[in-house]
């Protein structure tokens, strides 16, 4: 995943959580956006070690 995708996934995340305080989206929304991501994180690491040093 590039940090293009990671920056604007994250921006979609922010903006659900906004839509959500002004009463546009229901709750369980935000709930999605917030569980999907620890799946959005591991799609960036995949084929990558993160949080390990390389060598």
């Amino acid at each position: 995943m590039t940090d293009r995708i990671a920056m604007a996934w994250g921006a979609a995340i922010v903006a659900v959580g906004l839509l959500n305080i002004a009463d546009v989206l229901p709750d369980w929304t935000t709930i999605a956006a917030i569980l999907t991501l620890p799946l959005v994180a591991s799609w960036r690491c995949a084929g990558t070690r993160c949080g390990t040093k390389s060598s």
